[in-house]
């Protein structure tokens, strides 16, 4: 047995992937004593699909050896942040359930010891103040098998850059005239080695911090420091940041320069088929007026798939199927997330009878109306059920109806039986038709003695329907939406770059409204309440909703071929 400090025996848990065996090996050799992760966003756009991924492996990472995850607003570029994204994120953890151990703000909690981190490296000779522009900068970083070229300013004095460096943070020059640059290796095989960027002057007013900087610390030197700070063991993030794991390196090493040290470990992303991520991209369907806000249904930020319907646990079990991976992408169908949005519901989802398309139906020998039972969940024996209505004039679904059925039609065809589901086998006697051939209306019997739960007919009877009843339905809005990205376009972000205008991506018609009826056990949902629409799909309770307008969100239908991988 194999003790930490927090009493949990490294030698019961199980690893599901080379991570976590290379947590415990440096558990064993006495490297970490405990596992601490961060969830670093950058407050410039509303998470998606993808974030759920990272921010479920380093919580429950973290979770699995009774560590402690943060969340930590990297919000060092002033030009792309907004306190409205910032506060989006806890909304969107507390959704997902994830508890971080402290919130803090980058900006206001680690700038100035950044700072002063910055101003040892100078005198350490590890950085110096360059005055190439980004332009002449780009220029002479070499190329993949050409070296780059040393700025003629890389061999100042420590005391001269050290004294550039505090005029650059009192202001004294113009925006983008001068960076600090750390001095590593212009020749380096890695050009993210070479000598990159630590600091920017630039006047931008911060969200939280207001004017107090102009000039700012880039990404591959302020993560680091920041990770560093805050105690960070393993710092978690997805392969796109891979090329840059040996620039943290060499920024922990000569900026922090303690025996602890918090590792980089990346993981492979998620890439949903047909579906248009990014937040840049995503940003630009906001403004340009393509859908109505970063929560828009058909949106696969986690506000916008929370608003259709999805579940928090339906998104952490599909990441999780993904698993943890060892290439830069893993592209995936997006039934794959379907698929578990669909077993969830199908386990939580209350049931209800909606008539999407109505048809009426008038039973001739029947008066008055009586109750029957619905079962609201037949998956959970503690769901209980609610009181539906069966009178003399219902309305069916109009495809539940053929006056010419196909073959194999076990639905209502007229001299047909059809069971209503909760009441009584049906039959059809005559089809009413209007003036202008269309199915007015159908008159029907009800066959006495087959009322469902007390059939005494011994009347055989294949097919069973929803229904409502006239005198216990009300009209609602459904929302019913086809995919924002034109099918023929699988990877989306690779047309964009390639050229092609976002307009021409989207799917016209994506959303679409109609009226439905629905019965009067509906009237009480409230906002992201779920149901399954018997026989049609799941929908969602929108935030639209009104009192006398109910909006209901498709949020996917009931079958699906795609099966899990075993």
């Amino acid at each position: 047995m194999f003790l930490m400090e927090n009493g949990i025996d490294v030698d019961s848990i199980v690893p599901d992937n080379e991570l976590e065996e290379e947590i415990i090996a440096d558990i064993k050799a006495g490297r970490s004593k405990e596992v601490i992760t961060r969830c670093p966003p950058e407050p410039s756009g509303y998470w998606y699909i993808g974030h759920a991924k990272a921010w479920t492996i380093n919580f429950e990472t973290a979770q699995k050896f009774g560590g402690k995850t943060v969340l930590r607003m990297d919000d060092s570029n002033p030009m792309k942040e907004e306190g409205e994204f910032a506060e989006s994120y806890m909304a969107d953890l507390e959704w997902l359930g994830f508890k971080p151990e402290k919130f803090v703000y980058a900006s206001e909690e680690y700038f100035d010891e950044i700072y002063k981190i910055a101003e040892k490296m100078i005198q350490n000779g590890d950085a110096y103040v360059c005055e190439l522009s980004a332009e002449e900068v780009s220029a002479n970083r070499g190329t993949l098998t050409e070296p780059g070229k040393e700025s003629p300013y890389r061999n100042r004095t420590p005391e001269e850059n050290l004294k550039l460096f505090r005029e650059m943070r009192d202001g004294k020059y113009p925006d983008g005239s001068k960076t600090l640059r750390a001095k590593i290796d212009m020749a380096h095989p890695n050009i993210n080695m070479r000598d990159p960027v630590m600091y920017k002057i630039s006047r931008q007013h911060h969200y939280r911090v207001g004017d107090k900087w102009c000039i700012w610390p880039q990404y591959d030197f302020v993560h680091p420091m920041e990770d560093c700070l805050e105690g960070t063991t393993y710092s978690l993030c997805d392969k796109g940041f891979q090329d840059h794991r040996v620039v943290y390196e060499w920024f922990v090493e000569h900026g922090w320069g303690r025996k602890y040290a918090p590792k980089q470990r990346e993981f492979s992303r998620v890439v949903l088929e047909n579906v248009l991520t990014g937040k840049r991209y995503l940003k630009q369907l906001v403004k340009g007026g393509y859908v109505n806000g970063w929560d828009d249904p058909r949106f696969p930020t986690l506000v916008g798939i929370r608003r259709r319907g999805y579940t928090a646990k339906a998104v952490k079990d599909f990441v999780k199927s993904v698993g943890w991976g060892s290439t830069i992408e893993v592209t995936v169908p997006y039934s794959a997330l379907e698929y578990y949005v669909r077993e969830d519901l199908n386990k939580i989802a209350t049931r209800a009878m909606v008539v999407l398309d109505p048809l009426k139906v008038l039973i001739t020998n029947y008066e008055g109306s009586e109750e029957v039972l619905i079962d609201n969940n037949p998956n959970d024996e503690n769901a209980g059920n609610h009181k539906a209505t069966f009178g003399n004039c219902i309305y069916i679904e109009r495809e539940d109806f053929s006056d010419n059925p196909p073959p194999k039609y076990n639905r209502l065809v007229e001299g047909g039986i059809v069971r209503l589901k909760g009441a009584y086998i049906i039959k059809c006697n005559k089809v009413i038709y209007a003036e202008n051939g269309d199915i007015d209306h159908l008159e029907c019997e009800y066959i006495p003695n087959t009322k469902s739960g007390n059939d005494t007919s011994g009347i055989k009877c294949k097919g069973t329907i929803h229904f409502v009843s006239a005198d216990n339905c009300f009209e609602i809005t459904v929302r019913e939406f086809k995919n924002l990205v034109k099918a023929e376009y699988k990877t989306p972000s690779k047309a964009l770059a390639d050229g092609t205008p976002i307009e021409e991506l989207l799917e016209p018609n994506s959303m679409v409204e109609k009226k439905a009826l629905a019965e009067n056990f509906l009237k009480n949902a409230k906002v992201e309440d779920k149901f399954q629409f018997m026989r049609k799909g799941y929908y969602c309770v929108d935030k639209d909703s009104t009192k006398d307008n109910l909006i209901f969100n498709s949020t996917i239908s009931l079958k699906d071929g795609f099966k899990p991988q075993k």
